[in-house]
C-alpha cells in the first residue's frame, strides 16, 4: 500500500510570506522594515505561546535573507533557495531541536561549522527551536558566538519560555514577542481554511473552535482537521462539541439562564449530563466564568451604538447576552464571577471536580440578590413620601414588598446615647451598608440622616422604637449669639468648620479695636478655645486686614486659669472662682451608673447648691447634659468610659489642683 500523501492543515496551508502570517502584524511590520532598510540583526529571538507562528516566521525570514533576489521583504518563492527552505532540505538553513541537541557537544559542533562558508546561499542560518531546553554549558559555549558571529551567519532562536534562558544570552539577541492570536482573527482564518477544503461549517461551530484554541492557530487548525476527519463536509456545533469533549455554547447559555432564574435543579442536571458524556469540567468552568464576564460587560452602558466590548461575538450571542443581563444586577454578577473564579481554581486540584462544580452551581443558583444602598435609600424615601404603599425596583428587577416601611428613627433628644439597638443590622445577604431615614413626620423638619452599619441589611424588618436611657434635663446655658460678630463666625466656618462649630456652641465674641475677647460659655470649651487662640487670631487678622490680638475672658476662675496656662487641668483654681456657687447650683437630677442596664434605677440623687462631696452633682451628669456632647454621642454612637475631673473643696485652704 502506497504511503499517504495527505498533509495536515497546519503544514498544507503554512504561510509563505509575512503578509500571510495573521495576528502578528507588530512583528512582521518590524521585520519587513528592517529588511527594506538593510538593518538586519545577526541574532533573533522569537518568543510566544505554542502555535502562534514563531517557527513559521523564522522560515520566512530565512527565505527573505537567502532569496536569489534578496535580502528582500517578500521572497519570490520560485528560486531554488525559497523552494528548498520551504521543503526543509536547504543545506545552508539548519533547523535544530533544542530539546534533542541540547548539550555542550552539540553547541561545539555548531561553533566548529561556523567557519565554513555557505554552500550556495548568501547566509548560513541556524534556527534553534525550543532554545530554552539548552543546558547552561551549551549556552555558555554559545555566548561569544552569538555576540560576534561571522558575517555570513545568522541565528534565529524560538522559545515558549524565555524566562528560562540566561540573561547573558537574552542581551545578545534582538527579541520579538508573538502574541496570542485574537478570537476574531482565528475565526476568520478558520472560515477561510474551511472554504479552501470545501467544508460547510456554521458560525457557532467556528466560534467554538476559535474559543477552544485559546489564541493558538496550530491548535485551531488541529481541531478543525479533527472535525473534518470525523464529520466530513458538514460540521455542526453540537457534533463538534461532542467530538472535542466540551460544552456547546447553547448548553452554557442554558446553565447561565438556570442560575439567573434561581433554578438549581436545572443547572445541576446540566452539569451531570455533561459529566456523563465525558466533557472536560475544567473547560466547562472556564466557559461559565467567561460567560459571567460577558454578562457583566453587557451591563455596561452603550455610549455610541452597540457595546464595542462584545463586538467579537456573533450577533445572536451578543443579543442573548443582553437579554440575560437584564435578569441580574451588576453587583450580583460580580458576586457570581467571584464564586466561579474561586471554584475554577479548586477544580484544577480537586480529586472530585464533578462534585465541586455541582455544589458551585447550586450555590450560584441560590444566591440571594443584593439591594444596593442607594436604591434602598430611594425606596425608603419613596415609602416615606407615599405613606409606605409604594415600592421600587433595583436594576435586577427585584422589588421590596409593598408593605415595607422605612425604619423609625427617634429624634435626637429622645434617642439613647450608645444604645446597642441603634447598631443592630437589618438582615439581607451580601450588603454591608444600610441607610436609615427619619419618619415621614420628621422629614419636613429634619434632613435625612445617614448612619453606616456594619453587617447585613434587611429592608422589610419591622419598626423598632428605641427607648431613651438618658433622662437628665438639659442644664440652662446662654443662648447662641447669632449677632455676635456674624461676619467673623462665617469666615471661620469657611476656613475651619470644626472650630466654628465649637465657637458657635460655646463662645461669645466681642471686638474692641484690635482686641478680640472670647468668652467661653462653659468650662467644657475652655481648653479647646485656649488651644486654638492663635488660630482664631490669625483668622480674625486675615478677615479685618489688621493685627488682632485674642484675649480669653474666662466665665469663671477656672476658665481664667486655663486661658493663662493651657497645660493646667480644667478647674485647677475653681475654689477661688467667684462663680463657684453657680457651677454647683444645678437642679436635682438623676445620675446613672456607667454601663447600667436599660431602664435601671438612678444611682444617686443630688440636691442643688450643696457643697458636701456626698451630695454635689456628678460631673458625668453635667457632661451628659451639654447639648454639644449629646450631639457628639448621637452622631458617633459614643459611650463615656472614664471621666477625669477636679474636685472642688469647701475648705479654701485645700490645694486647688488635687485629684479625685
Amino acid at each position: 500500500m502506497a504511503p499517504s500523501s495527505h498533509l495536515v492543515l497546519a503544514r498544507k496551508w503554512r504561510p509563505e510570506r509575512f503578509s500571510d502570517l495573521v495576528g502578528q502584524e507588530h512583528v512582521t511590520g518590524t521585520l519587513v522594515q528592517a529588511l527594506k532598510s538593510g538593518r538586519i540583526a545577526h541574532a533573533f529571538l522569537f518568543t510566544g505561546i505554542r502555535g502562534v507562528g514563531k517557527t513559521t516566521a523564522a522560515r520566512i525570514l530565512a527565505r527573505c535573507l537567502d532569496c536569489a533576489q534578496g535580502p528582500i521583504a517578500e521572497p519570490c518563492g520560485n528560486c531554488a533557495a525559497c523552494q528548498e527552505i520551504r521543503a526543509g532540505t536547504a543545506l545552508d538553513v539548519v533547523e535544530i531541536d533544542g530539546a534533542t541537541y541540547r548539550k555542550i557537544d552539540d553547541a561545539r559542533a555548531i561553533i566548529e561549522n561556523l567557519g565554513y562558508r555557505p554552500a550556495r546561499d548568501r547566509f548560513k542560518i541556524y534556527i534553534i527551536d525550543e532554545a530554552h531546553q539548552l543546558t547552561d554549558q551549551a549556552f555558555n559555549a554559545l555566548l561569544k558566538t552569538l555576540e560576534e558571529p561571522p558575517p555570513h551567519v545568522k541565528f534565529i532562536l524560538a522559545t515558549t519560555e524565555p524566562q528560562k534562558m540566561p540573561e547573558t544570552i537574552l542581551s545578545r539577541l534582538q527579541r520579538y514577542d508573538f502574541r496570542r492570536i485574537p478570537f476574531a482573527v482565528l475565526r476568520t482564518r478558520l472560515h477561510d481554511l474551511a472554504g479552501r477544503e470545501g467544508v460547510e461549517i456554521g458560525d457557532s461551530a467556528l466560534s467554538l473552535l476559535a474559543r477552544e484554541a485559546s489564541g493558538s492557530m496550530r491548535d485551531a487548525e488541529r481541531m478543525l482537521e479533527t472535525a473534518i476527519a470525523s464529520l466530513g463536509g458538514q460540521v455542526s456545533e453540537s457534533e463538534l462539541a461532542a467530538i472535542l469533549g466540551v460544552a456547546s455554547r447553547t448548553r452554557v447559555f442554558e446553565m447561565i439562564g438556570a442560575i439567573l432564574d434561581k433554578d438549581p435543579a436545572a443547572a445541576l442536571r446540566s452539569v451531570r449530563e455533561l459529566n456523563q458524556r465525558g466533557a472536560n469540567l475544567e473547560s466547562l468552568g472556564r466557559d461559565l466564568l467567561e460567560m459571567v464576564r460577558n454578562l457583566a460587560v453587557a451591563k455596561l452602558p452603550a455610549v455610541n451604538g452597540p457595546n464595542i466590548l462584545l463586538a467579537d461575538l456573533p450577533d445572536q450571542e451578543a443579543a442573548e447576552l443582553q437579554r440575560l443581563a437584564t435578569k441580574a444586577s451588576a453587583r450580583d454578577l460580580m458576586r457570581l464571577f467571584r464564586l466561579m473564579a474561586d471554584a475554577q481554581e479548586q477544580l484544577a486540584r480537586s480529586s472530585y471536580p464533578d462534585l465541586m462544580l455541582e455544589m458551585t452551581m447550586i450555590r450560584m443558583a441560590t444566591l440571594a440578590p443584593v439591594l444596593d444602598a442607594d436604591e434602598l435609600m430611594r425606596i425608603i424615601g419613596a415609602a416615606g413620601r407615599g405613606g409606605g404603599n409604594s415600592s421600587a425596583a433595583d436594576d435586577s428587577g427585584s422589588r421590596l414588598p409593598a408593605t415595607s416601611q422605612p425604619p423609625e428613627i427617634q429624634p435626637p433628644s429622645a434617642r439613647a446615647v450608645g444604645d446597642p439597638a441603634e447598631k443592630s443590622p437589618r438582615q439581607t445577604s451580601g450588603s454591608t451598608t444600610a441607610v436609615s431615614s427619619s419618619t415621614p413626620a420628621e422629614t419636613n423638619s429634619n434632613p435625612v440622616r445617614r448612619i453606616r452599619f456594619e453587617g447585613d441589611v434587611k429592608a422589610d424588618a419591622p419598626r423598632r422604637v428605641v427607648p431613651s436611657v438618658l433622662s437628665a434635663p438639659e442644664l440652662p446655658r446662654a443662648p447662641i449669639g447669632g449677632g455676635e460678630l456674624p461676619d467673623l463666625r462665617d469666615f471661620i466656618r469657611s476656613r475651619r468648620a470644626a472650630l466654628a462649630g465649637f465657637m458657635e456652641q460655646g463662645a461669645s465674641l466681642k471686638i474692641d479695636g484690635d482686641l478680640l475677647r472670647v468668652t467661653p460659655r462653659s468650662d467644657i470649651y475652655v481648653r479647646y478655645l485656649a488651644d486654638n487662640r492663635s488660630l482664631i487670631g490669625e483668622l480674625a487678622s486675615e478677615l479685618y486686614g489688621r493685627g488682632i490680638k485674642v484675649e480669653m475672658a474666662a466665665a469663671s476662675a477656672t476658665a481664667a486659669a486655663i486661658s493663662d496656662r493651657p497645660e493646667s487641668p480644667i478647674g485647677a483654681a475653681a475654689q477661688s472662682s467667684p462663680a463657684k456657687s453657680s457651677l454647683l447650683a444645678a437642679p436635682e437630677v438623676d445620675v446613672f451608673a456607667e454601663g447600667a442596664a436599660e431602664g435601671a434605677a438612678p444611682v444617686s440623687s443630688a440636691p442643688a447648691g450643696s457643697l458636701n462631696t456626698q451630695t454635689q452633682p456628678d460631673p458625668r451628669q453635667k457632661l451628659y447634659a451639654d447639648p454639644l456632647v449629646q450631639r457628639i454621642f448621637e452622631e458617633f454612637d459614643a459611650r463615656l468610659v472614664q471621666l477625669k475631673t477636679t474636685s472642688i473643696r469647701a475648705d479654701a485652704s485645700a490645694p486647688s489642683g488635687s485629684k479625685k
